[in-house]
C-alpha cells in the first residue's frame, strides 16, 4: 500500500463520518500536487509520496484541525465543561462542594482560565464562566460585583456568540431552580410512607437534574454542526425548565386529589405570584443571548446596506 494510502486510511478513521470524505479527498489532493513537487526534484513515486506525507503533517494534527475548524466539541472538553456542574450541585455539593471556600472556586476558576486561554478558549470555558460568576453571586460580600459584571459580559458575549453566552447563564437557571423553585417538603405523605416523598432528599434530585443538563451539554456540544447546537441547546434548557414549573403543578393537583394521602404547603398564591414568575424569568434568561444576538445581527445589516462602518 501507498504512503498516501496508508496516510487518508489513519486519516479516515480519525475523523466523524460527516467529514471523511470531503476531508480525504482534500488531502488526497494535497498530497497528490506535494508528491509531484518532489518528483520533480528527482525522487521516485515512493521517496516522494513519503515526503509529502511527513510535509503534510500527522493524521492526528489534520484531523483536530478540521475538528476545530467546524466546531466538534471532544468528550474531554465536554466533561470539562460539566465538571463544576457536578461540583457545585447534589452529590458533588454536599461530598466536595460546601468544603471548599469562594477564595477556593476562586483559584480553581482561575486555573481553568489560565489553561483555556493556552488552549484558545475551548467551548467548555464559558460554562466554567458562568459558574464562577455563580459563585460571586451566592455570598453577600461579593454580590455587588456580580450584578455590575455579569449583566454587561452577558450582553458582550452574546453580539458575538449567543451558543457560548447561554452556556454561560447555565448555572444561574439551575441554580434558581434548585433553591428557589424546588423547596424541602412542599409535599409530604400524611402518615404513610417515609414521610416526605417529595422530594425526599433533595440532594438525589438535585444530582438527577445535574446528570439531566449533562445530558443537554453532551447532546448539543457534540452536534455535528455548530447551527445545530444552538437547537439542542434551546431545546433541553426549555425542556427542562417546562419540568420544573410542571413539577410544582403536580404537587399541587396531587395534594388536591389525594388530601388523604398528601399534602403541601405549596399554595396556590405562592405558585401564581412566586413560583411562576422565577420560572418564567429563567425562561426569559435563556432566551436573552439570543434576542441580543438577533439584535446585534439586525443593526449590522442595516449598516451594511447604508455603507456605515459595522
Amino acid at each position: 500500500m501507498s504512503a498516501i494510502q496508508t496516510y487518508l486510511d489513519q486519516l479516515h478513521q480519525k475523523l466523524p463520518r460527516h467529514l471523511r470524505d470531503e476531508v480525504c479527498l482534500e488531502a488526497r489532493g494535497h498530497l497528490e500536487e506535494l508528491t509531484r513537487d518532489w518528483q520533480e526534484r528527482g525522487l521516485s513515486r515512493e521517496q516522494a509520496e513519503a515526503r509529502a506525507v511527513a510535509q503534510f503533517g500527522a493524521a492526528r494534527n489534520i484531523s483536530n484541525a478540521w475538528r476545530n475548524a467546524v466546531g466538534i466539541v471532544d468528550w474531554p472538553d465536554i466533561i470539562l465543561a460539566a465538571l463544576p456542574i457536578l461540583g457545585i450541585t447534589g452529590l458533588g455539593w454536599t461530598f466536595i462542594g460546601h468544603d471548599i471556600s469562594l477564595w477556593g472556586y476562586l483559584i480553581i476558576f482561575g486555573l481553568g482560565a489560565a489553561w483555556a486561554w493556552r488552549r484558545g478558549w475551548p467551548t467548555w470555558w464559558y460554562a466554567w464562566l458562568g459558574w464562577l460568576f455563580l459563585a460571586l453571586w451566592v455570598v453577600s460580600s461579593t454580590e455587588w460585583l456580580f450584578w455590575i459584571i455579569f449583566p454587561i459580559l452577558v450582553t458582550l458575549l452574546a453580539i458575538d456568540s449567543w451558543q457560548h453566552a447561554t452556556l454561560m447563564t447555565l448555572p444561574f437557571t439551575t441554580y434558581v431552580a434548585f433553591v428557589v423553585l424546588f423547596e424541602q417538603r412542599q409535599l409530604i405523605t400524611t402518615g404513610w410512607g417515609p414521610g416526605s416523598i417529595y422530594p425526599g432528599n433533595l440532594v438525589w434530585i438535585e444530582t438527577a437534574f445535574s446528570v439531566l443538563w449533562i445530558i443537554i451539554l453532551a447532546a448539543s456540544l457534540r452536534a455535528a454542526r455548530p447551527s445545530r447546537r444552538g437547537i439542542y441547546l434551546l431545546a433541553g434548557l426549555m425542556g427542562t425548565q417546562a419540568i420544573y414549573v410542571s413539577a410544582m403543578l403536580v404537587m399541587k393537583i396531587v395534594a388536591k386529589l389525594l388530601p388523604a394521602y398528601f399534602e403541601t404547603t405549596l399554595t396556590m398564591h405562592t405558585l401564581l405570584y412566586h413560583k411562576l414568575p422565577v420560572g418564567m424569568a429563567t425562561i426569559s434568561l435563556t432566551f436573552y443571548p439570543l434576542f441580543v444576538w438577533l439584535i446585534a445581527r439586525i443593526i449590522r445589516q442595516s449598516r451594511t446596506q447604508h455603507g456605515l462602518p459595522v
